[in-house]
């Protein structure tokens, strides 16, 4: 069945493929680390323009060394999962320009900033690609002098975190822009494989949606017609007339103190949200040729609840205050700067960032099934009232290099977990970012990054959920093939103890593959 829809999807592709002029075909070989496993990779990316919207697909095949195929991308048993096999092999449908004029993107989001980025900076749904697909999307459109700006990360989640920010002038050269944020159910970022609605930590049976609790870990369901011991303690559970071949004359003890495993928590019953909202005012102040000077100021508010971690008790989010910040383009140059208030604590400027699928929400295991989740709204309470600075610089270093600065450094009351109390410290966060513009001589492609966010001091190398690196690279073999090497790296908290040192919780992700296009 699997082979016989694929070759239904590359037979449509390729007919509709060969009838449109500018077209591109991509595919790939080679190997991939997905879920710490080394899968071989069979992929094939056509990229299918019709006039000024392009559709790039993604029909690849994961095979093991046995000769088995990762059947995650290849489910057809129900609506829901055909529904989301479909949507995984759109890579994106994208029209326009980001920049210019009326624009769409559905698929992976690799880059969504909304204003100054006060709320949502440098999101991204596809960090864990091809681990975890997600088909999101993004807009901007401009009607009757308004601007518009909108995204969500997953359709598969039912917008599980959307946007929208409206921007107008209003008098005298300065604009307004008005924005709203939310995740309606941090929950949703602990993965859950069979969809139903519990977590794959805390399911006995993650891929099959009707059973998800096995209390004497027996391999059958608790509530699956075979089990007659529940609680593997040799004494039938069920009931006489469910047992097979029983008669008057045969004697059965029913067990009377079953003892079974708590029920899991169900991610699409028990809901966390977290809102958000901001509002900014900015102006031109140069506009001179290739140097311009725009200055700005931005109030943003994070909507929900934290845990004020010294007494324990719940608390509202609070709320953060840009009163001054400069953007300016100098020829092959741009920077930023802002002075950064948060007034009252339990507030993360750029709450919404490209790590935000990790931290989303993590699962502290406390007893087999059962345990907390810990979501990154509900460490809020670790930050306190902070001042400080923002910068972000991008420049092109000569005709060849591209290169990416951010830093933030803001000090005030942190929490500390070895005290137990809150101390004057730094919150600082860096991003850097390096990559080659053009080909030169082999090296079709290069790009380094690296990310350490709401850290004491980004450069002691500390990992912690907000750390993100790794490398491209792309070697030309002649005839249209590209070598490439792909390292990621990032870490997630996956037992709740507030760091990332356990060997599970670091995540890479390994590809080397070669690509050819025709």
């Amino acid at each position: 069945m699997y082979f016989k829809t694929l070759l239904i999807i590359i037979a449509l592709s390729a007919q509709t493929l060969y009838s449109q002029e500018n077209k591109s075909v991509q595919g790939a070989f080679g190997a991939v680390t997905i879920d710490g496993k080394i899968w071989n990779q069979v992929a094939l990316r056509p990229i299918l323009p019709f006039g000024k919207i392009s559709i790039a697909l993604d029909l690849v095949f994961y095979i093991d060394q046995d000769g088995n195929i990762h059947e995650d991308e290849w489910q057809f048993s129900s609506p829901e999962k055909i529904k989301n096999t479909l949507l995984d092999k759109i890579y994106y449908v994208k029209y326009g320009s980001r920049w210019k004029g009326n624009y769409f993107r559905i698929g992976a989001l690799d880059y969504v900033q909304m204003g100054y980025g006060g709320l949502v900076n440098r999101y991204s749904n596809s960090l864990l690609y091809p681990q975890v697909r997600k088909v999101g999307m993004e807009f901007r459109t401009k009607i009757f002098g308004v601007s518009a700006h909108g995204f969500t990360n997953d359709f598969k989640e039912n917008f599980g975190l959307s946007g929208i920010r409206f921007s107008a002038p209003i008098s005298n050269g300065i604009s307004m822009g008005v924005s709203w944020a939310g995740d309606r159910n941090q929950y949703l970022g602990l993965k859950d494989s069979d969809n139903d609605g519990r977590p794959d930590l805390v399911d006995d049976f993650p891929d099959n949606d009707e059973f998800w609790l096995d209390s004497d870990n027996d391999g059958l369901a608790d509530d699956s017609d075979l089990e007659w011991d529940i609680d593997g303690d040799g004494v039938t559970d069920v009931l006489d007339n469910k047992i097979p071949g029983w008669s008057l004359d045969t004697i059965i003890v029913l067990d009377t103190n079953i003892i079974r495993k708590p029920e899991p928590i169900n991610i699409s019953k028990n809901h966390k949200p977290i809102q958000s909202f901001g509002i900014d005012f900015g102006t031109n102040l140069v506009n001179d040729g290739p140097f311009k000077i725009d200055i700005y100021a931005q109030y943003a508010a994070l909507l929900g609840q934290t845990k004020n971690p010294e007494n324990g008790k719940i608390v509202e989010a609070g709320y953060g205050i840009i009163p001054l910040g400069f953007a300016m383009n100098f020829g092959p140059a741009k920077f930023s700067l802002e002075y950064r208030m948060v007034p009252k604590g339990n507030f993360e400027f750029g709450y919404f960032n490209n790590s935000y699928e990790i931290e989303r929400a993590t699962f502290f295991s406390e007893n087999e099934n059962q345990g907390r989740i810990i979501t990154k709204s509900s460490k809020l309470g670790y930050f306190g009232k902070q001042n400080g600075f923002y910068s972000n610089l991008t420049m092109n270093i000569g005709t060849l290099f591209n290169t990416g600065l951010t830093f933030q450094n803001l000090k005030g009351d942190q929490w500390n977990d070895d005290i137990s109390k809150f101390e004057p410290s730094a919150n600082q966060s860096f991003t850097g970012i390096f990559e080659l513009k053009k080909p030169i001589s082999k090296i079709n492609k290069a790009q380094l990054y690296y990310q350490q966010r709401n850290v004491p001091n980004p450069f002691d190398f500390e990992y912690s959920e907000t750390t993100i690196m790794g490398y491209n690279v792309g070697i030309k073999l002649g005839n249209g093939m590209v070598l490439n090497y792909i390292f990621r790296r990032s870490f997630q908290d996956l037992n709740g103890d507030g760091d990332v040192k356990d060997p599970e919780e670091m995540i890479n992700m390994t590809s080397i593959e070669t690509s050819f296009s025709f």
